[in-house]
């Protein structure tokens, strides 16, 4: 079904931005170490933390301002196509309670089609 091959294409997507983002700071880190190891030192602790501290930043932004608006996009998305299917307690909200009782009719429909197609 689409809506499930969206969320995985969503899913594959998300995954390889934030191993983009590992890759760019791991390369960061190498680059570092070559530089100390001409000048005849090791990294310093400073600089260590320095780029941790980016890094952890950099995937923390990732995180709250691609992935999870991204992903609410996805649900709402997800919410209307299944309400516009007449699936009884569908409709767009970013409420918990309400997201919890759609994700258990889903499992529902899940187990009665067999094989995982609409979430």
């Amino acid at each position: 079904m689409q809506v499930k091959q969206e969320q995985a294409a969503l899913e594959r997507q998300l995954f390889q931005e934030r191993c983009a983002i590992q890759a760019k700071h791991e390369e960061k880190v190498k680059l570092s170490q070559a530089k100390a190891k001409i000048v005849g030192a090791g990294l310093s602790k400073h600089e260590a933390d320095m780029i941790l501290a980016a890094y952890q930043k950099e995937m923390e932004r990732f995180d709250t301002d691609r992935a999870l608006v991204a992903w609410d996009g996805l649900v709402a998305k997800q919410q209307a196509a299944l309400e516009n299917m007449g699936v009884p307690t569908m409709f767009v909200t970013d409420t918990l309670t309400d997201r919890e009782r759609q994700q258990r009719i889903v499992q529902v429909l899940e187990g009665i089609a067999g094989s995982g197609e609409l979430s």
